[in-house]
């Protein structure tokens, strides 16, 4: 996630592959946000990160329902960062395990791309207009459709008018608060399906859909989402540069 570089007159572009320090840059990141996420006040600066980790939770239930033969109807996204999809027909269970597997997707995704040397501001154009679109359709509450605009104006601003370099760092910030976003949510949704049973969380849903204990849903999204960060941050710092 952080540059490899080439170098054009003054600004310095990612390359293909992280080196060790852009790998500890990632760490580094990713630390001192898990202990400023806990600080009053300032927590709140991380707000529109986690906003747009709830749009992207919500989006990939859709999505899901969507690539699974379904239709994505509608979402809400409130304030207090919850959320909630409605769709009909596809495939339940795949769509009920979207909402974290393709959050860590997304993050993964990120990740590869901050890495490979993808232009930074090309992502962020690509993000805003395409959360912009989906908001406009499927958004049906004055905060979603509010905030979600909002963020879909601002990842556009900022591909305008950041330098390469600093859109760079932006998307990279972006990767890692998406990625500690979804793993920080499966600790919670552990929490919830361990002790709060009456908090309706999607684990409890594919409790009630297939009669396996949310408990061992959430830790198999937990899992996989692992597995996936862990993919891309070794493609991320092991793949080769294309020829």
């Amino acid at each position: 996630m952080s540059p490899s570089r080439m170098v054009s007159h003054t600004v310095a572009a990612p390359a293909a592959t992280w080196r060790y320090r852009d790998l500890l840059i990632v760490i580094g990141l990713a630390f001192i946000s898990m202990i400023l996420w806990r600080v009053e006040w300032v927590g709140m600066v991380f707000y529109p990160f986690q906003l747009l980790g709830t749009f992207v939770h919500e989006l990939s239930h859709g999505l899901a329902a969507i690539a699974t033969g379904g239709q994505f109807q509608r979402f809400a996204v409130n304030p207090d960062l919850s959320g909630i999809a409605w769709s009909a027909g596809g495939i339940r269970w795949v769509i009920t395990s979207a909402g974290y597997v393709g959050s860590a997707l997304v993050g993964g995704a990120l990740l590869v791309a901050t890495a490979r040397g993808v232009p930074a501001r090309s992502v962020l154009a690509v993000l805003g207009i395409g959360l912009g679109v989906l908001c406009v359709i499927f958004v049906r509450n004055p905060f979603g459709i509010a905030s979600g605009l909002m963020l879909a104006g601002a990842l556009i601003v900022a591909a305008e008018r950041l330098s390469p370099f600093a859109a760079y760092a932006l998307l990279l910030f972006l990767a890692v608060q998406l990625t500690l976003d979804a793993l920080n949510n499966m600790v919670d949704l552990i929490m919830l399906s361990a002790h709060h049973h009456e908090v309706l969380t999607d684990a409890r849903l594919m409790e009630l859909q297939t009669g396996v204990p949310a408990l061992v849903w959430a830790v198999v999204w937990s899992a996989i989402a692992i597995v996936i960060l862990a993919g891309a941050l070794r493609m991320a710092f092991h793949g080769h540069a294309p020829h």
